[in-house]
């Protein structure tokens, strides 16, 4: 009843706000015919009268402009792969279920996209009340880490939106409240816009609790169809999979795609990334939680959400441990299509992980030596600058010459550390080069560079030898122990593996 109660006023608010708009508009016309003609006393007209009706027009071509842009707003046809009942008939079957069991009808469409959520989306009309093209949208990351309970969890509550049981009045208070958002954020004009955006926070701070019942509603549907540990289990998950996908892409995937290279299998390189780190990653995604929800947000908070469910009756369900990827059998074929139309670019290199890193770090580290090896041909009038020579400068104490070579704009202690990274780097591409070490990838830190016996190249030990003229020639001694190849002629600039 207070759901009722609170969604019937907020309805009312809904009118309210267009009839705050109109009578703003209404009030400054007014004034400016008539009582903007006697401001003086004088009973001239005075001249600022047009500037009044001015704003007024202006004010209602606004608030016409950012009403139409909100009744004309179309979402967009979800980017995706479109999932067929022959190309995927359990999950369709499992959808058509959840959405009997809600009480809704069942979705014209399936989608796999790209984001780590599942969601639901309509094509309705007049703010929901006619409903239009359903299409459930399921994210191949979340796939990749969930279980077929913890899927059939998070489904049923979006199906559970579209229940039976949300009053037409409750639906229209929360479609309302997306309404006035928008409308707020198309006014541009600055008074229309401040009076709109505070009635906004009044309409919002009404219907909240109409919103998030409706989360609450949602998750109790969610309980009754798959039973209260998938839930929790799906809701504690959640974030731990989000924050996941997003470091996966931060840290894994965009920097290689940013130098032309992609992995040739992104989501299973997600799965791989999920199961090293998932208790690094469960840390993180509470560290970075918000404790409380913005004002805007319409979804409880995760823990309240898990506490209510303690007061829900469970229900006996099967339970269905399986990896949700066993719902799509050609999970490969629709990944690959999927990453293709979200990822790749003419000229883009697919390369598996195991020779991606190898072939990225080996590409930052020809970068850095390149311009080292440069400043040693200006030094020396050799074009043929390696790493021999490089020694060879050391050995003469010429430190500081290459340093100011090597980075013309610093003071000399940078330039000194430029010249140490840049010296990593030559002696880094020198060991791959001369096949006595190799880069391994390394989920849960930077790629390292291993030796043939398995251990890690003792970069530092080098860079310690190299770093005295009277050490030099041991600095010698250890890159030939090592079995890595001083005379190797230095790359003309970065290059791929």
């Amino acid at each position: 009843m207070k759901t009722t109660l609170r969604a019937a006023l907020s309805v009312a608010l809904l009118i309210g706000f267009y009839v705050l708009a109109v009578g703003l508009v209404v009030a400054v016309g007014a004034f400016g015919l008539g009582y903007g003609t006697d401001w003086d006393g004088s009973g001239a007209p005075t001249s600022l009268r047009p500037f009044v009706v001015g704003a007024a027009i202006a004010l209602l071509l606004a608030l016409i402009f950012a009403f139409g842009r909100v009744l004309a707003l179309r979402p967009s046809p979800p980017a995706g792969v479109r999932l067929t009942q022959e190309r995927a008939p359990e999950l369709w079957a499992l959808v058509r279920d959840l959405a009997d069991r809600a009480g809704t009808r069942e979705p014209d469409e399936i989608r796999l996209v790209g984001g780590a959520n599942a969601a639901v989306t309509e094509e309705s009309k007049l703010l929901g009340l006619i409903p239009g093209w359903r299409t459930v949208l399921v994210g191949l990351p979340l796939l990749r880490a969930y279980t077929v309970d913890q899927l059939r969890a998070v489904l049923a509550h979006e199906m559970g939106h579209f229940s039976g049981r949300h009053t037409a009045t409750v639906r229209l208070a929360h479609r309302g409240r997306m309404v006035i958002v928008e409308t707020v954020r198309g006014t541009t004009v600055g008074v229309l816009r401040a009076v709109l955006t505070g009635y906004a926070h009044l309409y919002v701070a009404v219907e909240q609790s109409v919103s998030r019942e409706l989360e609450y509603e949602a998750d109790r549907t969610a309980v009754a169809a798959g039973g209260k540990t998938a839930m929790v289990s799906a809701l504690r998950e959640i974030r731990v999979v989000a924050t996941g996908w997003d470091e996966y892409l931060e840290h894994h995937v965009l920097p290689a795609y940013d130098r032309g290279h992609l992995p040739e299998d992104l989501f299973g390189g997600f799965a791989a990334y999920l199961t090293a780190c998932r208790e690094e990653i469960r840390e993180r995604s509470v560290e970075v939680a918000p404790a409380e929800p913005g004002w805007w947000d319409s979804h409880p908070p995760i823990g309240a959400r898990i506490a209510a469910l303690r007061f829900v009756p469970d229900v006996p369900v099967a339970a269905d441990g399986r990896p949700a990827t066993a719902l799509l059998p050609d999970l490969d074929a629709a990944g690959r299509q999927l990453q293709a139309g979200l990822f790749e670019r003419p000229g883009v290199r697919l390369l598996p992980w195991d020779r991606l890193t190898p072939t990225l770090a080996y590409q930052s580290a020809r970068g850095l030596a390149h311009p080292l090896f440069q400043a040693a041909t200006r030094l020396t009038g050799r074009a043929d600058a390696d790493l021999d020579q490089l020694l060879d400068l050391f050995a003469a104490d010429r430190y500081a010459d290459l340093a100011r070579e090597l980075s013309l704009d610093t003071d000399a202690e940078s330039g000194l550390e430029a010249l140490t990274a840049a010296f990593e780097g030559a002696v880094e591409a020198a060991a791959v080069d001369s096949g006595a070490a190799a880069w391994q990838h390394s989920w849960t830190g930077p790629p390292e560079l291993l030796t043939t016996t398995g251990e890690p190249l003792p970069l530092g030990e080098l860079v310690e030898l190299a770093g005295d003229p009277a050490t030099v020639p041991a600095a010698r001694d250890r890159l030939a122990a090592l079995g890595i190849r001083t005379s190797v002629a230095a790359p003309t600039g970065a290059a791929t593996a």
